[in-house]
């Protein structure tokens, strides 16, 4: 799912880590139980969170995939589909990390050569941004089939794994008989009173804030920075911003805000819940990748293409789509995919129709730039 933004480490954080990095390279010197009696020092000392590089292998040689995702919700169902999966057919042990992979975290491990991570899941513009950074490895699409990827999304230093929407959803008891249908109707707040849940980090709200004022699904790209948030301000004394799914998910439930801009897993998991009462629709709905992207000179090496080749696989992700919600990003997953799932995925032919492909790319270039404006607003009295 979408990360928040960097957060760059301090020099007291970047000195910390170098020293436990310093203090776990010697106790790899040391024999069995005076290694674990080390480590147990360095923990009791407070130096226990910090990543613990492990040795590069051979390409050939790894036994231990290290993927990086956000949170246990993830992991429960990344293990599911994929990790067990994955172990039994190859082998290959596959551990999930769930503290998030955030760019600066993957900046950080790669420039300091301490590379705990095989694979990421990161946003598609953080793929193209690191990539171009030099902190990912180009994916090897001699392994991995790039015809197995919905297009926009097979980058050249990550892969689309699965697909999510941001979508309008509202509550259905509140509006009754003349519900909001439109981003146009969000911006309309005398038609339709009451607060809007807009993503605190901002994706998405740009986009609608285009469709709102007239942009058709094909001319949303490239957004005008300033004009979006001009918009949005004019929200601003009906606008609450949300941090997290569970958070936007709570403040649709309680009624502090009434309609929201927000992930369409968790619209539907509302919808769901509320027996109905929270409604949504792909209508408008922002599509954009999860994507799975690999440090340069991860530890498993070429082997977390293997991986990613595996995760590719239709039953795959079809798989993943029915634990998590999501929508797959390979094609075949999509014309295979159940009945019984279609509801909540995006890539279902009328769904994808009514929607706009997010442009990873523009995002790349001007999220600072977006970010900062943006942020300003909200700070602004």
């Amino acid at each position: 799912m979408p990360t928040p933004p960097n957060l760059t480490p301090s020099p007291f954080a970047r000195d910390l880590a170098d020293l436990g990095a310093e203090l776990r390279r010697r106790a790899d010197r040391l024999p069995g139980i005076d290694r674990r009696r080390f480590l147990a020092g360095i923990a009791a000392a407070g130096l226990a969170p910090l990543v613990v590089p492990r040795a590069a292998r051979a390409q050939d040689d790894a036994r231990e995939i290290t993927f990086a995702a956000w949170g246990n919700n993830d992991i429960n169902d990344l293990t599911q589909a994929f990790g067990k999966p994955f172990k039994r057919d190859s082998g290959i042990d596959v551990v999930f990390d769930g503290s998030g992979p955030s760019e600066s975290k993957i900046k950080s491990m790669v420039d300091s050569g301490a590379i705990d991570w095989d694979i990421c899941d990161v946003d598609g513009y953080a793929a193209i941004r690191l990539g171009q950074e030099g902190e990912l490895s180009a994916i090897d699409y001699s392994i991995i089939d790039r015809a197995q990827i919905m297009q926009p999304f097979a980058f050249d230093y990550g892969v689309g794994g699965y697909t999510y929407s941001y979508v309008l959803a509202y509550n259905a008891s509140v509006y009754k008989d003349n519900p909001p249908q439109s981003w146009a109707d969000f911006w309309n707040v005398k038609k339709f009173p009451g607060k809007r849940g807009l993503w605190k980090w901002m994706i998405g709200g740009f986009e609608a804030s285009a469709m709102a004022h007239g942009a058709k699904p094909n001319e949303v790209y490239p957004l005008d920075v300033a004009e979006c948030v001009t918009r949005i301000a004019k929200l601003k004394p009906h606008l609450v911003t949300w941090e997290t799914g569970a958070q936007a998910k709570q403040m649709l439930r309680d009624k502090v805000v009434t309609m929201a801009c927000i992930w369409h897993t968790r619209a539907a998991q509302l919808g769901i819940e509320s027996d109905g009462q929270i409604a949504w629709s792909f209508h408008e709905g922002i599509l954009c990748p999860g994507v799975w992207a690999v440090p340069k000179n991860n530890p498993a090496g070429a082997t977390a293409f293997k991986l990613l080749r595996y995760m590719q696989e239709p039953a795959r992700q079809i798989a993943f789509a029915g634990l998590r919600g999501v929508g797959p990003t390979n094609p075949h997953a999509t014309g295979a995919m159940p009945a019984s799932l279609h509801a909540s995925d995006p890539t279902q032919p009328e769904a994808l129709s009514q929607q706009v492909i997010v442009d990873s790319m523009w995002w790349a270039v001007n999220y600072d730039k977006a970010m900062g404006k943006f942020q300003q607003m909200l700070t602004q009295a």
